[in-house]
């Protein structure tokens, strides 16, 4: 009997290390990854509806990795299901500020799509023509571009944009 308990010793202790390794584990996860999975969570639970729990998942990402822009652009959109509008766009304006790379065309067309839900196409048609000037335009730009247009009077060009008849660069009028 006592030779059967000391065959399993070194198992068992095997096992209990390899159990306080891959729990001490979970606890040293990188910041960035804790950060990745609650904002993939949040994605899950904003799908679902699950708006207050996913703004939780996200204020955690936040706590994790502050410097990550999606995870602005989906509070900003938490905040604007729920009325917020102001806050989403103070969310939106802090990603456009952290963004690693040239591409804030997401977080301006999002910002813009808040302003005009709001109303505020005067605002909205400034944060565009941030756009206007560059080659490709992104999907999706034309139609609210030439909605922030119309709403400030600016109906020829609105037409023109739409068609893609617009000018661009330097020799374009302001908003």
């Amino acid at each position: 009997m006592m030779k059967k308990r000391e065959k399993w010793i070194p198992v068992v202790t095997l096992w209990g290390v390899m159990a306080l390794l891959f729990s001490g584990c979970a606890e040293m996860t990188e910041p960035d990854v804790r950060a990745y999975i609650h904002e993939k969570h949040a994605y899950a639970e904003i799908r679902q509806g699950q708006l207050d729990k996913a703004e939780q998942d996200l204020k955690q990402a936040l706590r994790d990795n502050p410097r990550e822009p999606s995870i602005l652009n989906n509070m900003a959109y938490i905040a604007f299901r729920k009325g917020q509008t102001m806050k989403a766009v103070g969310y939106l304006e802090q990603a456009r500020v952290l963004k690693t790379d040239d591409n804030d065309e997401p977080y301006i067309l999002n910002e813009a799509r808040i302003l005009i839900a709001h109303h505020d196409y005067r605002r909205a048609l400034s944060l565009l023509a941030l756009i206007e000037p560059r080659h490709n335009w992104p999907s999706g730009y034309r139609k609210l571009m030439a909605e922030a247009l119309l709403h400030n009077g600016q109906s020829s060009h609105a037409l023109a944009v739409l068609l893609g008849k617009h000018e661009t660069g330097g020799d374009m009028a302001q908003p």
